[in-house]
């Protein structure tokens, strides 16, 4: 059996680097685990390279402020919808954060 040799260039970072930065915040509703979902939460926040704080959490109610590119806060709405399975996202409301800092 032969074998291949490729080599493939490294992925292009996906934000441009002329990308604002910008605060949002999240505020998440629905039936949360938050015993679940703050640490995805967290993880997730640091693999898109987001700071976060979070500024309420209860079963029914999580309010962040997420700071980054605005492709970035997209992509973890996104995710935040999805979430892990003990989770059940109803909305997801975003609005700029004025004078929040994280």
């Amino acid at each position: 059996m032969a074998t291949s040799h490729h080599e493939f260039p490294a992925p292009e970072n996906p934000v441009d680097a002329g990308s604002a930065i910008r605060s949002e915040r999240m505020i998440i509703l629905g039936s949360l685990d938050t015993a679940s979902f703050l640490p995805w939460i967290n993880r997730h926040a640091a693999k898109l390279g987001l700071r976060q704080t979070i500024h309420h959490a209860d079963q029914t109610r999580i309010d962040l402020i997420l700071t980054g590119p605005l492709e970035l806060i997209d992509a973890m709405e996104m995710g935040c919808s999805l979430g892990p399975i003990s989770v059940w996202v109803d909305d997801i409301q975003r609005v700029e954060a004025v004078n929040e800092s994280v």
